[in-house]
């Protein structure tokens, strides 16, 4: 695993285009041992059938997102708290960093993309934003449901997405590409990192692929400085792995509209989410 730097070209980059990516940042050896600890907890909550089959979706059904089981598990709290990480947020930001929340996605073959979306939309962190690391488990492209980012869409505010038929996008919600800018595909090999500001648009493709899961691991971090949150803000960690909270905001935006880009049970489409309790 090579020692990857921040220095001042990444830091330009970062701050124009609203992410970066660092490629094989994370070894073969570190990935692995992740995935086989939520193979883990997977099959624990396929055991106590927490897991729901979906009749119209009965395969990609049976790999829901995983949110914040880091909570608990020695392997996944190490795994996001590793130093380089905390370092690299810090190179970028100035600042240390909290870790909010983490979502492990199988993104098995079937799965539809999330649309374009904010992160910070719902995570609610004031005074500035979120600041996610993505972490490719897989080699990942527009085939089998890879990450896609608007660059430099990290300028605008929250905004909140506009109601559309399912026929237009299976979660019933869409953002439109701003005028003037750009979607862009990435592709990325297994242990690679995208970190990407809490503003800015981004989403995934589906996975077209008839036998590639497209494995991810996102976790959110806010700024130390940060004031008030709306997810999980009394379970908040620091860089030693202590449990510290924040006021809780009550006004983020997906507060004030009383929606989720990511629970949308009305619709057809109903993306499983298995939560750590």
């Amino acid at each position: 695993m090579e020692q990857q730097t921040i220095g001042q070209a990444e830091k330009a980059f970062f701050e124009k285009e609203g992410y970066l990516v660092l490629k094989r940042f994370f070894s073969e050896e570190a990935v692995s041992a992740l995935n086989e600890a939520y193979h883990k907890v997977w099959m624990e909550l396929m055991a106590d059938g927490k897991i729901v089959q979906a009749a119209n979706r009965p395969f990609d059904s049976l790999y829901p997102r995983l949110r914040d089981y880091h909570r608990g598990n020695e392997i996944i709290t190490r795994f996001i708290l590793d130093d380089r990480v905390m370092d690299a947020l810090e190179a970028l930001t100035g600042e240390e960093m909290l870790a909010c929340q983490t979502s492990y996605y199988f993104k098995a073959p079937g799965a539809k993309g999330l649309p374009l979306h904010q992160d910070n939309y719902s995570i609610g962190a004031y005074p500035d934003t979120t600041y996610a690391i993505w972490v490719s488990l897989d080699v990942s492209d527009e085939r089998n449901g890879g990450l896609r980012v608007v660059p430099g869409s990290h300028v605008f505010d929250i905004v909140s997405p506009e109601s559309v038929h399912e026929k237009v996008n299976v979660y019933g919600k869409r953002i439109q590409v701003p005028d003037g800018f750009e979607q862009k595909e990435l592709a990325n090999d297994i242990g690679d990192v995208v970190i990407f500001n809490g503003n800015l648009l981004h989403g995934s493709s589906d996975n077209h692929s008839r036998d590639s899961f497209r494995r991810a691991i996102v976790t959110h971090y806010a700024r130390a400085s940060v004031e008030k949150i709306t997810l999980n803000y009394s379970y908040l960690l620091n860089s030693k792995g202590e449990k510290v909270r924040r006021k809780l905001n009550p006004a983020a935006r997906v507060v004030e509209t009383k929606e989720s880009l990511f629970d949308f049970k009305e619709a057809k489409f109903f993306d499983q989410i298995i939560h750590r309790g």
